[in-house]
């Protein structure tokens, strides 16, 4: 088992990508905590992994002292925290710029940017005592060259490969090591809802030069082996994972929507 008796934090992690990425933990010996804004998931994953080493709290990344107790809580538990998996993110309505409404760009930026700044800072304050951390941010390749109507998300994305390459310079001394993943389309996770019309699924593959999105499977591989001593030498790295996508985009998704009018 590589992660046996490893401690893993998993922001967003009782449901969708995050929830699947703490199974594959959970199988490979670890020991998981998770945060989440929804009771009711965050009732459901306990209620699943109950007898496993897992700790669920209904805390919401964007609030900063409950964080903070977050990551005592989860230190006063197992005595430590190794691997800090950034996950909890949303995205905005496809709109042009003109039309992002202050609160929809406010939360994209509250939940995806400062949520992942205060997981790494309340987090990353024990890795540093302890001399010892791996830090694994999930951003987007759409956070590399923009894409049209997503302007928060990509600027919120982006931001994480910037905090990547800072951190490494900072908390590297510390024993303390970050990189991110930037996939492209997913066939699960917040695009839940567009996968359920193949309209949408043949679209988003026709944009990838492999002819298909990333399985959830794929995406919970690459973010474990990205945790793993495999990977130590990673160090303030975006990883693009997006099947050849990157700087390919012939027709935006906001565009493909409107045609549908």
């Amino acid at each position: 088992m590589r992660f046996k008796e490893q401690v893993v934090f998993i922001t967003g992690g009782a449901k969708g990508l995050g929830k699947a990425i703490a199974k594959e933990f959970l199988a490979e010996g670890a020991y998981v905590g998770v945060n989440g804004r929804n009771a009711e998931a965050i009732k459901r994953f306990e209620e699943e992994f109950k007898g496993q080493p897992v700790l669920a709290f209904n805390t919401d990344v964007t609030d900063y002292e409950g964080m903070e107790r977050v990551a005592a809580k989860v230190v006063e538990k197992w005595g430590k925290v190794d691997i800090l998996i950034n996950n909890a993110g949303v995205v905005n309505p496809l709109v042009p710029l003109e039309k992002i409404k202050k609160e929809d760009f406010d939360k994209v930026i509250d939940i995806n940017l400062k949520g992942t700044f205060y997981a790494i800072q309340t987090f990353g304050k024990r890795m540093i005592e302890a001399r010892n951390g791996r830090i694994v941010s999930i951003s987007s390749q759409v956070g590399l060259f923009g894409e049209k109507g997503f302007l928060p998300y990509t600027i919120s994305k982006s931001a994480l490969m910037v905090m990547a390459r800072s951190l490494a310079y900072e908390w590297s001394k510390y024993g303390v090591t970050i990189c991110t993943l930037a996939p492209g389309f997913i066939k699960g996770g917040m695009n839940e809802g567009l996968i359920r019309k193949e309209v949408f699924v043949e679209f988003l593959s026709k944009k990838t030069p492999i002819g298909r999105m990333c399985t959830v499977e794929e995406l919970v591989s690459c973010v474990l082996f990205l945790a793993s001593k495999d990977a130590q030498y990673i160090n303030g790295e975006t990883i693009t994972m997006d099947g050849g996508m990157t700087g390919y985009t012939p027709d935006s998704l906001l565009d493909f929507i409107g045609k549908g009018k």
